[in-house]
């Protein structure tokens, strides 16, 4: 797979279009590929103090010798962040430690676990960290001058870091550690009407069951292409349906009747998110729902709450931080599931259809 550590992998995008998923699926791929993996979730405590508990419990499957290394290693990280609880870890070392950055401290970690994991016949180390854009900044500044070093240093260094996070993720790194060249955000978006498509069809045919063609259609026509309402339509077919066996056919009638539970399903999602918001942040959002709820101009939702663009700042960043809102394009936001528009007005306005 050559060299590894180049940059840091972040995939990017709003609640239900399946980061967690593909992370877990490329933690698997990597496993197969016999490499070790380390796997934490930003957001409960300082990150780093998270990646330690990992890397100590990563340890106890080595040699002696490799686990002392570590030990040591992870000793020196702790001393730069402060201590950490690790309980039932031996992590103790006789060798004192010289005091060091922490991003220098956790390079040094990152390279003595990944000569480790090689020695022990693995392929190399990758880490996974998922909602990233809850990490604290001190361990982001952290995670980046370590893969800068590495990326100079043990440009070799079969390690890799693959992470995941909400839309405004750049954002939130970017004023973490200004060198944001260490990162490779890739977004991810709903699915193409293709992907919809065989997202639905293909799970049925691996089972010797079909979709009529309009069935198929139906149930495309109502996920609008969102990855967690693709999930939903095609379960609750598939519960109408009777649970079918190999030469089955789901029929629109199937898809009609899974509607139903769909949209209970689709009211209790949105209704969960309108209540996760303060009565400021509902004001931002009925005024980006009157504007349409797709790229609407940070200026004309401070117009239409009669105030400066400067004032709606911080709600915005709340907003972007609970993941109902995300900034496609500079300036303009979006609403960050389909529906979430109609919700506000019919549901909670009483404006009637749009």
């Amino acid at each position: 797979m050559g060299s590894l550590s180049t940059v840091i992998r972040v995939d990017v995008g709003p609640r239900g279009v399946g980061k967690t998923s593909l992370l877990r699926a490329s933690q698997l791929a990597a496993e197969a590929d016999g490499f070790v993996t380390v796997w934490v979730t930003a957001g409960d405590g300082p990150l780093l103090d998270a990646l330690t508990v990992e890397f100590g419990e990563l340890a106890r499957t080595w040699t002696i010798t490799a686990r002392n290394l570590v030990t040591a290693a992870i000793n020196s990280l702790t001393l730069s962040i402060g201590p950490v609880n690790i309980s039932g870890s031996a992590l103790t070392s006789t060798t004192e430690q010289p005091m060091r950055g922490p991003g220098r401290a956790l390079q040094d970690l990152l390279r003595t676990a990944t000569t480790a994991a090689v020695e022990s016949g693995a392929s190399g180390l990758v880490v996974f960290i998922d909602e990233i854009q809850a990490a604290d900044a001190t361990s982001l500044r952290s995670l980046a001058y370590a893969w800068q070093h590495m990326q100079s240093e043990d440009a070799s260094l079969r390690a890799a870091c693959f992470t995941a996070g909400l839309s405004h993720s750049q954002e939130v790194i970017s004023r973490a550690a200004s060198f944001a060249e260490r990162f490779d955000y890739q977004r991810l978006t709903n699915l193409t009407d293709e992907a919809s498509i065989e997202a639905l069809s293909t799970p049925s045919e691996r089972s010797g069951v079909t979709w009529s063609t309009d069935a198929l259609r139906a149930a495309h026509t109502t996920s609008a292409n969102y990855p967690y309402f693709v999930q939903v339509i095609g379960n609750e077919t598939w519960k109408a349906a009777g649970y079918p066996t190999a030469g089955g056919i789901l029929t629109k009638a199937h898809v009609d009747a899974a509607r139903i539970a769909f949209s209970e399903l689709q009211l209790n999602f949105f209704g969960s998110r309108w209540n996760a918001a303060t009565d400021g942040e509902q004001r931002f959002l009925v005024a980006m729902a009157r504007n349409g709820g797709v790229d609407v101009r940070r200026r004309d939702i401070a117009d239409a709450l009669g105030v400066e663009t400067t004032a709606i700042s911080m709600t915005r960043a709340s907003l972007l931080a609970k993941g109902l809102i995300e900034d496609r394009t500079r300036g303009k936001l979006s609403f960050t599931a389909p529906g979430f528009t109609e919700y506000i007005l019919v549901e909670v306005l009483d404006e009637g259809e749009t």
